[in-house]
């Protein structure tokens, strides 16, 4: 029969299968935030597994010392010319000792019912597949950190002493993190980056003191030495083996060595960086490119309580930042407490990975998502508030698309506007002629909204809405309006689009016979 606290350990566990949820977690720092309550569990396991063998240790210890105490008494007794068994009752304990405690105790040390049952519950949370992470998930966080050192221009060193675009963070890693991360960007065939990662995982051992710094090294050297051979420099990989041989002669470096002079090195995996790279990571940093001078007006700020009634009494907060195409932004559109309710509606919903064309899932966007339709009154609230400032009509609106970034997640420059052919659910109801695009949380680093051809970046602000056109006026799709989601290098993102179609929109803004406008 299990014990009380072997009964609450189960209890504690099996709650916790109850709220867990499926799908990726690196993706969403929402579900990264599922782990980190499922960490708190496994520790108050751990600790109840641990206080129940210390208790049990304890029982043992004492029953041990209460027999070596009667051993004790016997000796004293003979020294004295008293024989201890002559005594009835002691020789009874004698014998009960051997027929049940002395039973119990092997029953107990062979059965070892904690740790089975300790394990049989760790068996349970292994069986959920679903809800584990696995090593794609620690690959998909380790691509994350790669990719906020190629838009930030951070180096491994930066990220390993916590030093995330130029503020210093109370997070660090240790020199077994940044050779994991080096193991994993090798097994990626990431060997440029996997080779910075290794040489700071040694320099990291180095400060290491202990008997096992050795056989850690040796790690270390092994995987330098194939990253080496990898990049095509076999000199420098036969001198880190050579080294892996001074330390230890009959260490199987040896055949690695043979092993690696008859075998074809393979080819690094090529990063084609995308078209407007450089713009993309100069604008995710928030600098501007060096502009060329126009006679066009520049943008501005305003107050605007003419746009609609909604308006009269609290006019309109709009900031232009980009003329043609217009990209504009709308300060204070929803409060804290209705960007709350919001959230508590996503929240009721199983989010998903995020795709992008044709339901593409890939490295080029990392978030996942969930839909909210208009059936709840601060969603009907916030449908009415995008009508208001778009002046358009609402009749063929998507439900809105509600985003939560994860680690180091993004979004590559893309256009939302799906083009010709129209898919067949679109051809009645048009393209997406506007994108209304709502910052429902600050960013602490990172995160912008970019538009790469225009020069033009935004930062999240809870609450702001950014509208801008995908369409010209003549419906022709805006190439311009070509934008994306830089890497979110700290704190939570979470953004919620809509999207309105062109029919219905005649006369709220009519076209042009210049297919250029």
């Amino acid at each position: 029969m299990l014990s009380q606290s072997c009964i609450y350990l189960c209890l504690l566990l099996s709650g916790f299968f109850g709220i867990l949820v499926t799908g990726e977690f690196y993706s969403s720092i929402d579900k990264m935030e599922i782990l980190g309550e499922m960490e708190e569990t496994l520790v108050e396991a751990t600790h109840i597994y641990l206080v129940q063998q210390q208790q049990q240790f304890q029982l043992l210890s004492s029953f041990v010392d209460r027999i070596r105490r009667e051993h004790a008494s016997a000796s004293e007794m003979h020294e004295q010319n008293e024989e201890y068994l002559e005594q009835p009752l002691q020789a009874f304990r004698l014998i009960k000792r051997l027929v049940i405690d002395w039973k119990d105790l092997n029953h107990l040390l062979a059965m070892n019912e904690l740790k089975a049952n300790y394990r049989n519950l760790l068996d349970e949370m292994d069986k959920e597949v679903e809800v584990l992470p696995n090593l794609e998930e620690l690959q998909g966080a380790i691509k994350g950190l790669v990719r906020l050192q190629d838009v930030y221009n951070l180096t491994a060193s930066d990220l390993a002493d916590g030093n995330l675009n130029g503020k210093k963070t109370d997070s660090a890693l240790n020199w077994r993190d940044c050779f994991e991360i080096g193991v994993q960007l090798y097994e990626m065939a990431e060997y440029k980056r996997a080779l910075e990662w290794l040489v700071l995982a040694d320099k990291l051992l180095d400060e290491v003191q202990g008997d096992d710094t050795l056989k850690m090294a040796t790690e270390v050297y092994e995987y330098l030495a194939l990253t080496y051979i990898e990049l095509g420099e076999k000199d420098t990989a036969q001198e880190t083996l050579t080294k892996l041989l001074t330390w230890n002669s009959a260490h199987p470096t040896q055949h690695i060595q043979a092993y690696l002079d008859h075998r074809m090195p393979k080819c690094p995996i090529k990063k084609e960086d995308f078209e407007y790279f450089s713009d993309y990571v100069r604008l995710c940093q928030g600098k501007r490119l060096p502009e060329i001078k126009t006679n066009q007006s520049s943008p501005r700020c305003y107050l605007d309580s003419n746009r609609h009634a909604y308006f009269k009494l609290s006019p309109l907060k709009v900031e232009q930042v980009n003329l043609d195409p217009d990209i504009n932004i709308y300060y204070g559109v929803l409060n804290d407490n209705q960007i709350k309710s919001i959230l508590r509606l996503s929240d009721e919903l199983d989010s998903f990975r995020s795709t992008h064309r044709k339901y593409v899932i890939s490295d080029m966007r990392i978030s996942q998502q969930v839909w909210l339709n208009y059936s709840s009154p601060i969603m009907r609230t916030y449908r009415q508030l995008v009508g208001a400032i778009s002046g358009f009509n609402m009749t063929n609106v998507e439900i809105m698309q509600l985003a939560n970034y994860g680690i180091g997640g993004h979004y590559e420059p893309h256009i939302d506007y799906m083009g010709s052919p129209l898919p067949p659910y679109y051809a009645k109801r048009g393209d997406r002629i506007s994108t209304s695009m709502i910052y429902l949380s600050d960013v602490q680093q990172g995160g912008y909204t970019v538009f790469p051809t225009q020069n033009v970046f935004v930062k999240p602000v809870k609450g702001s809405m950014i509208l801008w056109y995908n369409q010209l006026r003549s419906l022709n799709p805006d190439h311009r309006t070509l934008h994306a989601g830089c890497a979110v290098i700290e704190g939570i993102k979470r953004i919620g689009n809509i999207w309105i179609h062109s029919s219905y929109q005649e006369f709220r803004r009519p076209c042009t016979l210049n297919s250029e406008e």
